[in-house]
């Protein structure tokens, strides 16, 4: 069967206009890059407003942009010089007739880190055409670097950008206005034409611009004051410095918010501060408006995940290994002082720390809130609250984890890791349908290998020690799952040289003995956050390399490439073989061999699960279900390789197929509760306070878990056009709504006692297959209804 392939999303035209813009930064855009901030204006006159009005904007590293004063939006998405990555917005509501102004933020952090790989330049482009009115980056733009923003200040992680720290004395004021005075502002420095080295070519983002909106605090919790700490005024840490500090505060009987502080006078070298709760975990970069101001006033901030509730005290592990210091400094100058920072921050407490007053003051703060358009297609209902509050905790995280990429976490790294992603993907066809921030990131991890021929586990990265080979297996089966999800195979041919090379590694590193993969110490070998076999020639790197041969089989069958997918299944097949002589006597299948080839004869939960999802070992499947899953599931036995929140969504997929979805609910509400009343999903069961996340969604799943199993609904056909239907009845009522591109399917149940009336309503083109408790399966289109006897 032969395949129209669609064309890459990613390998479009650049615009026409684009063709006469300039690469533009202020003083010179190789010197002194490190955290530097250029700021950008162009005045134009209109005639008249259009219709439309497409801008074609990018920055190296980010920007802001503003037209008329009014904030517009912010970008690009995350990418890679070569092929740099370019953001086109409508601005026509945003335009006036007559005289205009558009304005902009450039940021370059000058090093790389988890989200970024800097090229040594600086640069901001940006391109439009209305008419006869035509605005392109060059030298007759106004231009200035931010002396107020320091750059001698550290990460605020290990993974991420400097902090920010700006003198609102020494930044200018109004700078996005129409009527600012720019007369002594400079021209920039032109690095080249739109397609200079290093920015070769451009490339679309391919996904929707981020949403923004205003949110504000949710209460003031308490209050705290003191003498500052040494060395206060001038520190490349506000973090560290206010950890030197008294952290706890005292607790608030009012009912107010936080959003409007009235700060009384701190006194000289003394600090006043605020605890604020958000509610939930919050995306965003904060918004500071401070009335009052004599100047000289600091305000500093800090944000974190968790905090001690009866100290109240945030929970700050400044030193712990991803040396976590996410704060804000803002210097006031005299009377008001407002500033909108830059960078996004993942947070659920904020203190608001002031220092050095001696008139009261007003602080007004808003977080401007970001996220990747995930509007809700999808639902899900049970009369079982904690489940219902489960799966709405599972959607907020999924969507604080969804920004310009699928992140593992908005506060620690915010990292495109494509194991996490493989999860999030999986989210977001249940709850959204739109799977182009999943095909971004395929795009993104394919852009960056090793000489070898490996993905790195995210990307783009510095991080030359996040090279996992089981993330690179994971990558290749993401391209069937977009499949999946789409019915595409597009993916496969766009990103075809980086499978190969990638296969060629395996290849490479397969012992021609034994007929495995074998661990490889150049790289980090994850394949799971617990004490699993991971040496030597393990089995769940093996089974893993079986799935991905045999999903990339698929697809180029489906793609009429029978010679490729006839070698790969053969390949896999040599690879089956010798994993069957890893089955015991009990049959279950062990966790590999060692280095000098002797048989290691644990047999964790991860091999039976994953033996099972390959089909692996079909006559022992009973063993595998009794021995080892389900004294897992049902906690009668506690594994020493216990798989963490992020890998157990396998172990559902697996024991839902084979009828144990009661066991998994069960589960799930008893390990998912305590991330249900934070309110997102946490990295691990007990995560470290301060030290590890509680806002991961690599552990969200039982958000379509609970979608499959209460409401019945799960995938069996590519583009979902075959589903199975087989609620489980648990609870009174229940139901899930999913999104195809066909239509929503939505299916609603409720019981009375033994009896249960159901209906399903089927998009044409779907079909399902309907399982009930004693009752033979139908397959069935269009609307149903029944009632089922228990």
């Amino acid at each position: 069967m032969s395949m129209q392939t669609p064309a890459n999303v990613f390998a479009q035209p650049t615009p026409a206009v684009v063709h006469d813009a300039y690469w533009i930064w202020p003083g010179h855009y190789t010197w002194d890059n490190h955290n530097a901030y250029g700021l950008f204006r162009k005045p134009f006159t209109l005639k008249a407003v259009p219709k439309k009005a497409p801008l074609v904007i990018t920055a190296d590293q980010s920007y802001q942009l503003w037209i008329n004063g009014t904030f517009v939006c912010r970008g690009p998405a995350r990418g890679f010089q070569s092929h740099w990555p370019y953001d086109e917005v409508d601005v026509a509501k945003y335009l006036r007739k007559g005289k205009n102004i558009i304005a902009v933020r450039g940021h370059n952090p000058g090093f790389s880190n988890f989200q970024y790989l800097t090229q040594g330049n600086s640069g901001f482009l940006m391109a439009a055409k209305w008419g006869s009115e035509k605005i392109v980056t060059d030298g007759s733009w106004k231009c200035l670097r931010d002396a107020g923003v320091s750059q001698d200040t550290v990460p605020v992680s290990l993974q991420l950008f400097a902090q920010e720290q700006v003198d609102a004395r020494v930044s200018p004021q109004g700078w996005t206005e129409i009527d600012f005075d720019d007369a002594k502002w400079t021209g920039p420095s032109v690095a080249g034409r739109w397609n200079c080295m290093p920015w070769n070519t451009l490339e679309p983002r391919g996904t929707p611009m981020l949403d923004e909106k205003k949110v504000y605090p949710h209460k003031l919790l308490g209050t705290q004051q003191g003498d500052c700490a040494p060395g206060y005024e001038h520190t490349r840490c506000v973090v560290l410095t206010r950890s030197a500090e008294e952290l706890s505060h005292s607790a608030m009987k009012s009912d107010e918010t936080g959003r409007h502080l009235e700060v009384p006078p701190t006194g000289e070298k003394k600090f006043r501060s605020y605890l604020i709760d958000y509610g939930h975990t919050v995306v965003g970069s904060l918004s500071l408006k401070i009335t009052g101001c004599k100047g000289g006033e600091i305000i500093d901030t800090l944000h974190v995940e968790t905090i001690n509730a009866e100290k109240l005290q945030p929970d700050l592990v400044p030193w712990a290994w991803c040396r976590m210091r996410f704060g804000y400094r803002l210097v006031c100058r005299k009377n008001e002082t407002t500033y909108d920072f830059h960078h996004p921050y993942g947070f659920r407490y904020l203190v608001v720390t002031v220092r050095d007053t001696s008139a009261k003051l007003k602080i007004e703060s808003t977080l401007n809130w970001i996220g990747y358009p995930l509007h809700r297609n999808g639902g899900f209902h049970s009369s079982d609250a904690v489940l219902e509050k489960i799966w709405e905790t599972c959607e907020w995280t999924q969507q604080c984890c969804s920004l310009d990429a699928y992140v593992d976490t908005p506060w620690r790294e915010q990292a495109q890791w494509w194991g996490d992603a493989r999860v999030q993907g999986w989210n977001t066809f249940h709850l959204n349908g739109d799977a182009r921030l999943f095909r971004r990131g395929i795009h993104c991890i394919a852009s960056q290998t090793t000489p070898t021929g490996l993905t790195y586990g995210h990307a783009p990265t510095m991080a030359h020690s996040c090279i996992l080979p089981d993330f690179t297996l994971i990558w290749m089966i993401t391209i069937w799952d977009y499949y999946w999800q789409t019915g595409s195979v597009e993916p496969l041919f766009a990103h075809e040289k980086t499978i190969d090379g990638a296969l060629e590694y395996f290849r490479q590193m397969t012992d021609k003995k034994l007929g495995l993969v074998k661990y490889d110490n150049r790289y980090w070998l994850f394949l799971d956050w617990t004490d699993i076999f991971k040496d030597g020639y393990p089995t769940v790197l093996n089974v893993w390399l079986v799935v991905a041969l045999e999903k990339l089989a698929e697809l180029y069958r489906l793609a009429g490439n029978v010679k490729k997918a006839k070698s790969l299944e053969t390949w896999a097949q040599s690879v089956r073989a010798a994993l069957k002589k890893l089955i015991n006597k009990k049959g279950l299948l062990r966790d590999g061999y060692t280095h000098e080839r002797k048989v290691v004869e644990s047999t964790c939960v991860h091999s039976q699960t994953l033996a099972l999802m390959a089909n692996l070992n079909p006559t022992n499947v009973k063993t595998m279900l009794d021995t080892s899953l389900l004294p897992f599931i049902r906690e009668t036995e506690t594994p020493k390789a216990y798989p963490s929140a992020y890998w157990i969504t396998y172990v559902f997929t697996e024991l839902i197929n084979q009828g144990y979805a009661a066991d998994v609910i069960t589960f799930i509400r008893k390990h998912w509760a305590a991330m249900s009343e934070h309110g997102t999903t946490f990295e691990n069961f007990k995560p470290a306070r301060g030290n590890e996340s509680f806002s991961h969604a690599w552990s969200a799943h039982p958000l379509f878990h609970l979608m499959n199993t209460i409401g019945g609904i799960t995938q069996t056909g590519a583009g979902w056009k075959t589903i199975r239907f087989k609620p489980e009845f648990i609870g009174n009522n229940g139901g899930a709504t999913v999104p195809t591109a066909s239509g929503p399917i939505i299916s609603k149940w409720t019981r009375n006692g033994p009896v249960v009336n159901v209906t399903l309503t089927l998009p044409p083109g779907i079909k399902a297959t309907v399982v009930f408790p004693h009752a033979k399966e139908q397959v069935v289109t269009g609307a149903k209804s029944w009632i089922v006897r228990l």
